[in-house]
């Protein structure tokens, strides 16, 4: 029977991606994954955990089954537990993936290739800026949102973390912009506080759009 550590969850480990002293959370069952769990749906703990961390993983959910996943990690960590995510920068796939400067055919062309891929590449269903991200965190009641670079963290067990490579800042007018956004959120309350405001406005802003079939 292989160890289970209660209070940490590795949510979509897969099988590149397993933590010692973690319980490895994959929907399949890779070498390595100590639970079998589906995390948009129920999971068998409630209020116990310390710490939640996903990789990579966030930009993989339909937008409904993130917020779900988040209800969910919110739900099974105690009060004081912290959501720990990477994934991919809205900003920094604009401002490294496509350039109003460029004027030939050919580079405009490959550029067009290379966002959309950034977009839909890699089974992709939804890009995060910072605010959209930290906003998503809030609508689940989260709080005491932060962001870190690569490995970094204020929470001892939550540092060097990270094993995706390839991680990058990039720097213009706008300002500086890494690759992967890497937040921390806390849970401060027993039971959270949905914004459904938010929640509404996307929606109607983009689900009804995305689920027309149009």
């Amino acid at each position: 029977m292989k160890r289970t550590f209660f209070g940490r969850f590795n949510v979509g480990c897969g099988p590149n991606h397993i933590r010692p002293e973690w319980t490895n959370v994959d929907i399949r069952p890779f070498e390595g994954v100590d639970l079998v769990l589906d995390v948009t749906q129920a999971w068998p703990c409630a209020q116990s955990l310390d710490f939640v961390y996903g990789e990579h993983f966030l930009e993989h959910l339909p937008v409904e089954s993130a917020f779900r996943f988040l209800d969910n990690a919110y739900s099974a960590l105690r009060i004081g537990g912290v959501l720990r995510l990477t994934t991919p920068s809205l900003e920094w796939v604009l401002s490294t993936h496509f350039s109003f400067e460029k004027t030939t055919s050919n580079e405009i062309i490959s550029q067009s290739v290379s966002i959309n891929r950034a977009f839909y590449g890699w089974g992709h269903q939804f890009l995060y800026s910072k605010e959209i991200l930290s906003a998503f965190l809030l609508s689940s009641g989260f709080s005491a949102i932060s962001f870190h670079g690569y490995g970094e963290s204020g929470i001892i067990d939550l540092i060097g973390l990270e094993q995706h490579p390839g991680f990058t800042v990039v720097k213009n007018s706008y300002g500086h912009f890494p690759s992967v956004w890497i937040v921390e959120a806390k849970k401060t309350e027993q039971e959270a506080r949905l914004d459904y405001n938010f929640r509404n406005l996307v929606a109607e802003s983009f689900l009804s759009h995305v689920n027309s079939g149009h």
